[in-house]
């Protein structure tokens, strides 16, 4: 694939191999969708030029947020820490104790000191949190409930927040604090849900085929009709056809749980429905439409 700025793919050999992976997932040999492109834009400059910064990563549930924060922390903060935050719809007192600490308990930001904070579903944050978030990125400080001022930690993170709400208009609302959302949206990017990216169904089947199938601890492999032209007769025997039919009845489906969604029916698919070295149409029409068996 050719990037934006006319050179190769970026090469994934700096990542892990969780990263390198969901990176890999994106590069399609068609054209991919202008979000998508984007996104591999700004892995090949953070290659080139590494840099810390924060994120704001935006999209359906199911998109691949969290795959996308992981890479990007491999590439602005290699080896360092990667910690959740994950407060939306606490109370108040719940949720700064997770931050910050609460007595001799350390909370996520000294967790992720030196590394990076993966904030879930900002909009959804009380005043009091986001106002604790804007003093920890801003002045690196946070202190731990109960405990007196004087007693504050330093330390130093940046963010990866997300969100699958408009946080312009939660912006606007005043619902999401201005200084904060800025802060953080030093780098935007937005995920298109799966029913937007035709194009990428396929490969994504065969990614999370092979994950599901490894995970069952069962040796063979999902390969496309396509790819097995070219096999030999030993991998075509360790292999799982999926065949041109199936991956067009995985086109035809609108996903509106994207990515978790289609790892969910190809489980089904793979484990329950199919029978022999195929998976066809009508064992993905059939994970589709029985997800509870009877």
């Amino acid at each position: 694939m050719q990037g934006r700025r006319g050179g190769a793919a970026p090469s994934l050999k700096a990542l892990d191999p969780g990263a390198a992976r969901w990176i890999g997932a994106l590069i399609r040999v068609s054209a991919p969708h202008p979000a998508m492109t984007r996104i591999l834009d700004v892995i090949e400059r953070l290659q080139d030029r590494p840099y810390r910064t924060n994120f704001v990563l935006l999209g359906e549930p199911g998109t691949g947020k969290d795959g996308l924060a992981r890479a990007l922390r491999q590439l602005v903060a290699p080896g360092k820490p990667l910690v959740r935050f994950d407060a939306a719809g606490f109370p108040d007192e719940e949720a700064l104790a997770a931050l910050c600490g609460s007595g001799k308990r350390p909370g996520a930001a000294e967790a992720a000191d030196g590394g990076m904070l993966v904030i879930e579903e900002l909009v959804g944050l009380t005043p009091r949190v986001q106002e604790a978030l804007l003093r920890l990125l801003k002045a690196g400080r946070c202190r731990r409930v109960g405990q007196a001022e004087e007693l504050e930690r330093r330390v130093s993170v940046n963010a990866i927040a997300l969100s699958d709400q408009d946080v312009d208009r939660a912006v606007a609302d005043g619902r999401l604090r201005h200084d904060l959302y800025y802060r953080l949206a030093r780098v935007v990017l937005w995920l298109p849900p799966l029913r937007e990216r035709a194009a990428d169904i396929g490969p994504a089947a065969v990614w999370m085929g092979n994950r599901i199938l490894s995970a069952a601890r069962i040796p063979l492999e999902v390969r496309t009709s396509e790819d097995l032209r070219h096999a030999s007769d030993a991998d075509r025997r360790r292999a799982v056809e999926l065949d041109t039919a199936a991956i067009e009845a995985l086109r035809e489906h609108h996903w509106p749980g994207n990515f978790r969604e289609l790892e969910a029916t190809l489980e089904r698919a793979l484990l329950l429905y199919r029978e022999g070295p195929r998976l066809t149409a009508d064992h993905v029409r059939a994970a589709l439409t029985k997800p509870i068996l009877r």
